[in-house]
């Protein structure tokens, strides 16, 4: 086993999948190619478009420009995001059940109601978010969060 850390999130997600492989967070066949390529473009597609609105100054160090930075990060974020919401139309999950992408994908729509990006036109986005809230794993992970933030402030 090697002790060498593994970086990178889609590789991080692949990892759990196949080491937890009772929990069935990877669909299968080319669908399992398809939940890569849905992770890989949280990755690369809406990921990025989060950090300009806590880094602005990496995307432009004009003084000044901090609020047109955000602006045109948000632009990405509302094309990618109208995407997702048709993409779960009438769907619970991204595939017929929850996958490591549904994991990710929540993972960003939430960084993004924490920047106080208004989402609200995305219904599907937002029901999405909302049973991710509903499940065990993540109100864990939650309250794990509120005490470490806790600790942190004290």
């Amino acid at each position: 086993m090697s002790t060498e850390p593994l970086t990178e999130n889609v590789a991080i997600l692949q990892w759990i999948a196949r080491n937890f492989e009772s929990a069935n967070l990877l669909p299968v066949g080319m669908d399992e190619f398809r939940a890569i390529s849905l992770m890989s473009w949280c990755a690369s597609g809406i990921h990025p478009s989060l950090t300009p609105h806590v880094l602005p100054q990496r995307y432009c160090d004009f003084p000044g420009s901090e609020e047109s930075v955000k602006q045109c990060a948000q632009r990405v974020l509302h094309e990618n995001f109208a995407i997702a919401d048709n993409m779960l139309e009438g769907r619970e999950w991204l595939f017929d059940h929850f996958t490591i992408p549904d994991a990710y994908f929540f993972w960003c729509f939430r960084r993004a109601k924490q920047f106080e990006i208004d989402v609200s036109a995305y219904k599907n986005c937002n029901a999405h978010f909302a049973r991710m809230l509903q499940r065990q794993s993540i109100k864990k992970v939650q309250d794990f969060e509120a005490e470490v933030m806790a600790a942190a402030s004290s």
